[in-house]
């Protein structure tokens, strides 16, 4: 018969891993088997670290839609959290000796992601940050790449000297901006 979708899922999500480089899940297996689960069909892994959250252990995962956070209990079910980008105002973190903390400050409260390796805790706020950011842009309103007036008739009066627009057409193009 084949694969399920679940596993199908796992095997594209493990692929998404290893092309962001996800190094560290120590002791996660379980939340990483569960993912197809918990993340939407075309949602895109960023990247993930493990850590404690409230004295659990749980796999962190930056999607290019939020912030997830998943703790496979051993006797009972899976405790998920999720954190939208819009929600997320800052992100830091700090190393020790031998392990870091991540801090996520969403105004009302502030996260904290312990004991996460001191390799991929840098790698994990830079990609986080990166994702917010994104999604922020994307939300706005005035699109990314706004022209001026002079820009727009420097290239109304190119494509008029390239014979491509009359003048009437170039004259009322340059009414109409100056009219905004």
């Amino acid at each position: 018969m084949g694969k399920n979708i679940d596993e199908e899922r796992l095997e594209e999500i493990h692929q998404q891993m290893i092309d962001a480089g996800v190094s560290d899940l120590f002791g996660t297996k379980k939340e990483v088997r569960h993912l197809p689960e918990f993340m939407d069909a075309d949602e895109k892994l960023l990247y993930a670290t493990s850590g404690f959250v409230d004295k659990g252990t749980v796999l962190a995962v930056i999607t290019d839609k939020r912030l997830i956070f998943i703790n496979h209990g051993m006797i009972y079910g899976a405790d998920f959290r999720e954190i939208p980008f819009e929600k997320i105002n800052g992100v830091s973190y700090s190393t020790g000796l031998v392990l870091a903390k991540i801090a996520i400050d969403n105004g009302a409260n502030t996260t904290m992601i312990e004991q996460v390796s001191k390799k991929t805790a840098p790698e994990f706020v830079e990609v986080l940050k990166s994702a917010v950011a994104t999604s922020k842009e994307s939300k706005s309103s005035e699109p990314v790449i706004t022209l001026s007036v002079a820009d727009e008739l420097i290239k109304y009066k190119q494509l008029l000297d390239a014979g491509v627009l009359t003048q009437e057409e170039f004259d009322s193009q340059k009414a109409k901006l100056l009219a905004e």
